[in-house]
């Protein structure tokens, strides 16, 4: 692979990670799912995150493949929007990266990307408080690592502010609920947990 295909790969997943975040570093994402909406095989996905994060553009946030965005990723980034037709630091110009047969990506050529918004119901919104709610009663219950279940409650808090906020973003939902049923699908000797699960199906599928 050559140096610049390198670069654009590293570029479309920051930009990626800065999009399902909307810039926010106090967001996690998973940078196996990341990784796999941008049809990255897991060799590409590991080099790529040990380059961004040799950089300090993310860092790691938990085990299992738990990243964030840095404050630099988000200046390199919004360099970028700003400036298409010049390189970065890190980056090539955006208006030279060209994606084809991509689904979900990130970037559209020559502009800023945006991020893709959803107004719940009033019914999808107390659908997903009773998500909440199941899990806040059980996590005190479940047997789980220090680690995963410090992830588990960063996940709700960012449910919890997505519900509060006047314009929840979907996919942030989305990829929290992901994180939860994944963590939930580890647990066992929990009769509450298959059904938590089945809600999240129902929400996200």
């Amino acid at each position: 692979m050559s140096i610049e295909d390198k670069k654009k790969d590293r570029f479309l997943f920051l930009q990626k990670l800065y999009d399902t975040t909307d810039g926010n570093s106090a967001y996690m994402i998973n940078m196996w799912k990341l990784g796999d909406e941008l049809g990255f095989d897991r060799g590409k996905i590991h080099n790529v995150v040990d380059y961004l994060i040799g950089e300090g553009l993310i860092e790691p946030k938990a085990l299992g493949g738990g990243i964030a965005i840095t404050h630099y990723g988000i200046i390199e980034i919004e360099e970028v929007q700003s400036n298409p037709d010049f390189p970065t630091q890190h980056f090539l110009p955006m208006n030279v990266i060209h994606i084809e047969n991509m689904n979900n990506s990130a970037i559209q050529q020559g502009s800023s990307y945006s991020t893709q918004t959803i107004n719940f119901s009033a019914d999808k919104t107390e659908d997903l408080k009773k998500i909440i709610n199941e899990i806040e009663n059980i996590k005190e219950q479940i047997i789980l690592d220090r680690l995963m279940f410090d992830e588990l409650v960063s996940e709700i808090e960012t449910l919890k502010s997505q519900i509060k906020s006047p314009k929840p973003k979907n996919i942030i939902l989305t990829e929290s609920l992901k994180t939860v049923r994944s963590i939930l699908e580890g647990v066992v000797g929990n009769a509450a947990t298959p059904l938590i699960i089945e809600m999240i199906n129902n929400m996200i599928k």
